[in-house]
C-alpha cells in the first residue's frame, strides 16, 4: 500500500534528523476527505516543510552515505514509469557550502557539460526565513524525442542542505511553470529551537494537481 504519511529517521553523524512527509497519497492526504487545517509544524529539529499536491504520493525513501532521496509521484505513476516527479534531496551535512547559490553553480556547470541543449535561469536568490536560498529552472534535450525540464529550490540550513526539484520528461507549458513556481514559494526550512528560523502555520490549499500540480503544500523535513 502506498504510504500517505511516512516518517524516516536518518543519522547525522551520531545524532538524528527527522524527515516527515505529510499529505499526498490517495484522497489527497486529507483526513476523512477533509482538507488539512492550518497549524504550526510539530517537528523536533531543522526541517524542510511542504505538503504534497493533491493526488500525489510518497515513494519509499532512498539512502546513501551522504543523503536521503525522497521521490513523490502522481498516483498513476511510479519509479519505473513516470513523466513527472517531485524529488527532495536531504544531505546529512551542509556539504561545506557557504551559500545555496553554490549549489546552482555546481549543478549548472555539470549539467551543461553532460546534457545537450542545456539552458538555465535563476528565478530568485535571497534569504528565506534566515537561510540562504536559491530558486532556478533548467532544461535540456538529450534527443528530439526527449526533453528534461526542472524547477529547483535549494536551501542551505545550519544542519543540512535541502534541494527540492520538480522534474518533467517533457517541456511544460508556461501555465504549468507558473503553478509550480507559485507552489515552491511556500516551501521553506525552519528550526523550532532557533528563534531566527521560526516555524509558521501551514495553510494548505489542496487545489488540483492534474497537469502540473496545484497550489498544495507538502512537508518533508
Amino acid at each position: 500500500m502506498r504510504t500517505q504519511i511516512a516518517i524516516t529517521c536518518i543519522g547525522l553523524l551520531i545524532a538524528e534528523i527527522t524527515f516527515g512527509q505529510m499529505g499526498g497519497g490517495r484522497g489527497g492526504g486529507n483526513n476523512n476527505g477533509e482538507a488539512p487545517r492550518s497549524r504550526v509544524p510539530n517537528i523536533p529539529r531543522e526541517t524542510m516543510i511542504y505538503y504534497l499536491p493533491d493526488e500525489w504520493y510518497a515513494a519509499q525513501p532512498m539512502r546513501d552515505a551522504n543523503k536521503m532521496d525522497f521521490f513523490s509521484f502522481p498516483e498513476d505513476q511510479d519509479l519505473e514509469e513516470w513523466t513527472e516527479t517531485l524529488r527532495q534531496e536531504a544531505y546529512l551535512t551542509t556539504a561545506g557550502l557557504q551559500s545555496a547559490g553554490r549549489v546552482y553553480e555546481l549543478r549548472a556547470e555539470s549539467n551543461s557539460e553532460s546534457c545537450p541543449n542545456f539552458t538555465s535561469e535563476v528565478l530568485e536568490q535571497e534569504p528565506e526565513n534566515g537561510y540562504s536560498t536559491i530558486v532556478w529552472r533548467q532544461s535540456c534535450q538529450p534527443s528530439e524525442e526527449l526533453t528534461f525540464s526542472s524547477l529547483h529550490k535549494a536551501i542551505l540550513g545550519n544542519d543540512s542542505l535541502y534541494v527540492l526539484s520538480k522534474i518533467w520528461k517533457y517541456d511544460p507549458s508556461n501555465r504549468i511553470w507558473r503553478r509550480w513556481e507559485s507552489y515552491f514559494e511556500d516551501i521553506y526550512v525552519c528550526d523550532p529551537v532557533r528563534t531566527e528560523h521560526p516555524c509558521r502555520p501551514i495553510a494548505p490549499d489542496p487545489g488540483n494537481a492534474s497537469g502540473g500540480g496545484g497550489r498544495s503544500h507538502c512537508r518533508l523535513g
